[in-house]
């Protein structure tokens, strides 16, 4: 807020130069307090503020028009008139800039308000478990379920940029167009925040499908241990689906032999000396910038000293169809999602080995989308754990909430408010102190710039998060500025030899 209000000269106008984009930024190092009370006292007044400038406006537009009948009388004294109302209305503070500039205030306060709420609801709220009388209940009157995730999900609203095909998506298009009428664009959370809300909601009630307070605590899967009291709700919905889609197939990571890893030729590349780089670096394993289809990268970084560190990059979602050869597809999501091993795991553990990483020597590992989902699962596997030494994990436009933070390991997620993605853990990044959540808003981080309507390819985009890394650091926050100096002895400075290789995986 006090970027907005100095972010004008003494005359009202623009000074570009002062102009500031806000991050938020929970956990790590640094210690920040918010009062949320204090945080909704004064949403309620921008909001009164609002009113009035609105009531002014119109007063003001209904003076242009009285004068405009009534100039014949006296023109010169009407002229002088209309041109205080003129510039009442439309100069330098005129009363429409200053509607703009509350609306932009009071959504910038607001979204980071609703930010905040969600993640003390996510540190004090303990959410009810499985239990026989909700197997019960789901199994009588399903459909009480349905109407709560229903509501739930109309805070959604409509995912801007979505260009439904079909009847039944156009259907739902112009039904989350209704929605958005009645509750108001500036009414309704940001994407993120909706659906972590929605999809907590569905976790909650979508877990008695099955009756979880029936199973032996803990168990082993696939060679991973399994306590249901650590899971989430919406974890115990997805992991009966992996398993039955594991029955079905014949098919488990742990056991598959037709998981192929082809290594391509090292090249030099530049080294990543700060957070930005690092996340800008992630383009590199996606095919739009030239990669094969399942290709993560392997870069060594050869320090003047003789040391040696090590920095793994991992793609987002590139195939949709669950068991395709492509092992960067949706049945990884659900596998790392509900804490279980992929394919995709196996193959980056894989990858280090045939690297030639050596036990105690850092290695960073940066994820994009299900990318930071991997990576969160390969730095708390116990048995990579045993071989390296995973000092640094930095996920970009990842659902990650639910996932334990990695023993002795630091972690920086960056998300975007508006990236629906982000709100598909159902819950709100842990504030720990090895774990840091810079959080933004492309609709209303930058001051002088509110746009309600952000489409995902702008909210969940490596370019996007390489900025707010970017704003980030320039705003000096303790914990992201620490971070990004302990990722950089891991990802190289400059005169260090950084050396890329990449290895496609492939299942057979």
């Amino acid at each position: 807020m006090t970027a907005l209000l100095h972010s004008h000269d003494a005359d009202g106008a623009a000074a570009d130069a002062r102009r500031r984009t806000s991050v938020h930024v929970r956990g790590g190092v640094g210690a920040t307090r918010v009062d949320v009370e204090e945080l909704r006292a004064i949403d309620a007044l921008l909001d009164g503020l609002r009113g009035e400038v609105g009531h002014l406006e119109s007063a003001l537009t209904a003076a242009r028009r009285d004068l405009a009948l009534d100039a014949s009388w006296s023109p010169a004294l009407a002229a002088a008139a209309q041109s205080a109302v003129e510039d009442a209305l439309d100069g330098g503070w005129g009363v429409r800039r200053l509607g703009d500039e509350v609306l932009e205030l009071l959504l910038s306060l607001r979204y980071a308000r609703l930010l905040y709420e969600e993640a003390e609801l996510a540190a004090r709220a303990q959410a009810p478990g499985p239990s026989w009388t909700g197997f019960l209940r789901m199994l009588l009157v399903p459909h009480e379920a349905v109407f709560a995730v229903a509501d739930r999900l109309t805070l959604v609203g409509r995912l801007p940029g979505m260009e439904p095909t079909s009847t039944l998506g156009r259907a739902a298009d112009a039904l989350a167009e209704i929605v958005n009428l009645v509750h108001g664009d500036d009414d309704l959370p940001p994407d993120g925040i909706a659906l972590d809300v929605a999809v907590r909601e569905l976790g909650e009630h979508g877990q008695n499908v099955v009756p979880w307070f029936l199973a032996p605590r803990p168990f082993s899967y696939d060679g991973r241990e399994i306590d249901p009291a650590t899971l989430t709700g919406a974890q115990r919905l997805v992991i009966p689906v992996v398993t039955a889609f594991h029955s079905l197939t014949g098919r488990r990571p742990r056991s598959a032999d037709d998981l192929t890893l082809t290594v391509s030729r090292p090249s030099e590349v530049s080294p990543a000396p700060d957070l930005p780089a690092v996340v800008d670096s992630l383009h590199s394993v996606h095919q739009d910038h030239g990669a094969v289809p399942g290709t993560l990268e392997v870069r060594r970084v050869d320090h003047a000293d003789g040391t040696r560190s090590w920095t793994l990059l991992l793609p987002s979602t590139q195939a949709m169809a669950p068991g395709s050869r492509n092992p960067v597809d949706n049945l990884t999501n659900v596998e790392t999602y509900a804490g279980l091993v992929s394919d995709v795991e196996i193959g980056a553990a894989e990858a280090l080995r045939l690297a030639g990483v050596r036990p105690g020597e850092a290695v960073a590992v940066v994820g994009f989308s299900q990318g930071g989902l991997v990576a969160m699962r390969l730095a708390a596997d116990p048995l990579v754990r045993m071989r390296y030494s995973i000092t640094t994990v930095v996920t970009a436009g990842s659902p990650v909430g639910h996932l334990p933070t990695p023993v002795g390991t630091e972690v920086l997620h960056l998300e975007h408010l508006e990236d629906p993605f982000v709100g598909l853990d159902g819950t709100s990044n842990p504030a720990e102190e090895g774990r840091t959540t810079v959080s933004r808003s492309l609709a209303t981080g930058t001051t002088g710039v509110t746009r309600l309507e952000v489409p995902p390819t702008d909210s969940h985009s490596i370019a996007e998060y390489a900025r707010t890394a970017h704003l980030a650091l320039e705003a000096e926050e303790r914990s992201v500025t620490h971070l990004s100096e302990r990722l950089a002895d891991v990802s190289g400075r400059p005169g260090d030899r950084v050396t890329a290789t990449r290895f496609t995986l492939e299942r057979g």
